[in-house]
C-alpha cells in the first residue's frame, strides 16, 4: 500500500502490525467520578464483552504478532464477571498485560496479579483525603484503594516479584489541584513507582467549574504544585509525568507511537479511546463536536486488514502532518476546530485539537 506524501511516496511496510491491543471489556463502572467523560457520551449503553468475542480477539491479535493488551476503555474492567478469567488467557497466550482500574477491587485481586504474571496496573487516584476523594470519586474509599494498593505490594515482597509494576494517574482539577504535591509521599507508602499526572478535559454535561487548564489561576497553582514535587521525585526515584499545561508544537499520539487500535465493547474497532465514543469536550473554552471513528469491527474484519486500511491515519501521525489548533491564534474562530471531521491541512479525521496528542492529559497505554 503506497501514498503520496509531499514529493514522497511512502510504502507501508510489509511487515507493519498493530503491537498494542487496547480492550474495553466493559462500559459499566461501580464509581461515578465527577470529571469522568462516560457521562458525555451520547447514546451510551452499558454492555460487557462477551467470552467468545474476547477469545477470538486474543486468538487472532497471537496469529499477527500483536505483543501487549491493555484492559481499559470507558468502564471499569475488573467489574466485568470473567475479568480474571480473560487475563488469565491474555497471559496463557503469552501477551504482556496491563490493567487500568480504580483500584476498587485491588485487595480481592493482588494474589490473581502476582500469580498471573499481570505486567503492569494503573490505579486511578485523585485526592489523598478521604473526604475529598469520596467527593471527586463517589461511590469511591480511598482507604479501600490504599488497602489494596498494601496487600499488592505484601503479596509481591512475599513472591519476590517486581510484577506487576504499579502506577497511579491523577486527573486533575480545580477540586484537587492542592493534593498535588501529596502524591509521591503516598506513591513511596503504598508501592507506587510510577506517577502519571494529567489535566482535566472538560465536557458538555460535566462541571465545567472543575476546568484547570482554562482557569489562569488554577494553571498557575497547577504548575507550582508539579514544581514542588521536584524534589521529592529526586529524593524518592519515582518516576513522574507531567503534563504540557501549555501546548507547544511538540505532539506525540500514544496510540500511534505504541502501534495501538482500541477495541470496544461491542467489538467495534477505533482509532484510541478518545475518538471511540461521540461526545462534546470544550477545552480552553472552545466547544468541540467529537464523532466516533470507526475503523472496522472484529467479528467481520480481520484485524491486519483494520491495519493496513487505517494507515492512513498513521501516516500522518508519524510525519507530524498534523496541525495545531491550540497553537493557532484563529482557534476560537475557525470552523475546522469546532469538530473532529476534517483539519486545514485536509486530514480527515482531525487529531489538531486532540488533548492526548498535545500531552495535556496521558493514556494507560
Amino acid at each position: 500500500m503506497e501514498y503520496k506524501y509531499a514529493n514522497w511516496v511512502v510504502r507501508l511496510r510489509e511487515d507493519s502490525r498493530p503491537r498494542t491491543l487496547v480492550l474495553e471489556l466493559t462500559t459499566a463502572c461501580n464509581y461515578s467520578c465527577i470529571h469522568c467523560f462516560r457521562f458525555a457520551a451520547r447514546d451510551f449503553k452499558v454492555i460487557f464483552m462477551d467470552e467468545q468475542l474476547h477469545r477470538n480477539i486474543l486468538d487472532e491479535a497471537k496469529s499477527i504478532g500483536v505483543r501487549r493488551i491493555v484492559y481499559t476503555g470507558w468502564g471499569e474492567p475488573t467489574v466485568h464477571p470473567r475479568f480474571t478469567e480473560f487475563l488469565g488467557l491474555s497471559k496463557k497466550l503469552g501477551f504482556e498485560v496491563a490493567v487500568n482500574t480504580n483500584g476498587s477491587r485491588l485487595d480481592e485481586l493482588a494474589e490473581s496479579f502476582v500469580e498471573l504474571g499481570v505486567d503492569e496496573v494503573y490505579v486511578s487516584i485523585d485526592a489523598f483525603d478521604i473526604k475529598l476523594y469520596g467527593s471527586i470519586r463517589r461511590f469511591g474509599d480511598l482507604s479501600k484503594v490504599t488497602r489494596g494498593l498494601l496487600t499488592l505490594r505484601n503479596v509481591k515482597l512475599r513472591e519476590l516479584s517486581v510484577k506487576p509494576v504499579v502506577k497511579a494517574m491523577l486527573t486533575v482539577t480545580k477540586a484537587n489541584v492542592g493534593e498535588i504535591s501529596k502524591v509521591v509521599d503516598y506513591a513511596v507508602n503504598t508501592g507506587i513507582s510510577e506517577i502519571i499526572i494529567s489535566g482535566y478535559i472538560p465536557y458538555i454535561g460535566g462541571d465545567l467549574g472543575l476546568d484547570c487548564l482554562g482557569d489562569d489561576g488554577c494553571r498557575r497553582e497547577f504548575k507550582e504544585g508539579l514544581s514542588k514535587l521536584s524534589l521529592k521525585i529526586l529524593e524518592s526515584g519515582i518516576k513522574v509525568t507531567k503534563p504540557l499545561l501549555d501546548p507547544t508544537w511538540t505532539r506525540s499520539c500514544p496510540f500511534a507511537s505504541n502501534k495501538a487500535l482500541y477495541i470496544r465493547a461491542d467489538g467495534l474497532i477505533t482509532p484510541c479511546l478518545y475518538y471511540s465514543r461521540s461526545w462534546f469536550t470544550v477545552i480552553k473554552g472552545v466547544k468541540r463536536s467529537i464523532e466516533e471513528v470507526v475503523v472496522g469491527d472484529v467479528r467481520r474484519d480481520k484485524l491486519l486488514d483494520v491495519w493496513r486500511n487505517y494507515s492512513k491515519i498513521l501516516l500522518n501521525l508519524d510525519f507530524n502532518n498534523i496541525p495545531s489548533c491550540f497553537n493557532c491564534e484563529l482557534q476560537n474562530y475557525c470552523y475546522n476546530t469546532m469538530s473532529n471531521e476534517y483539519d486545514c491541512l485536509g486530514n480527515t479525521p482531525s487529531c489538531s485539537h486532540c488533548p492526548y496528542l498535545h500531552m495535556l492529559s496521558y493514556c494507560p497505554i
